[in-house]
């Protein structure tokens, strides 16, 4: 799986959760961070995110991993950073 795949699905993700959560559409790009960039987007929505992006590409994203987050939890990820953090889970065979 290629990580411009996953950008595709995972941009999907977050402008059908700001569509559905009722928010208006903004420009989503790799250099997104979620968590700074997203009207209303919380750690709440992170965990929604992530089972519809799972499911989306057909793999299983551990509980333990927050995409979202960095290793040491001190900063949020962009779109970009987390796809990385999923192509990491996926090539090392987590799912």
């Amino acid at each position: 799986m290629s990580p411009e795949d996953v950008e595709v699905k995972l941009i999907e993700v977050f402008q059908e959760i700001q569509s559905d959560s009722g928010y208006q559409a903004t420009q989503i790009t790799g250099t997104t961070c979620p968590m700074t960039d997203l009207e209303g987007f919380d750690s709440l929505l992170c965990i929604e995110a992530i089972g519809m992006l799972a499911d989306r590409l057909d793999v299983e994203i551990p509980n333990n991993n927050n995409i979202f987050l960095s290793k040491d939890g001190k900063r949020w990820l962009t779109i970009e950073e987390s796809v990385a953090v999923v192509c990491e889970i996926v090539n090392r065979g987590e799912t």
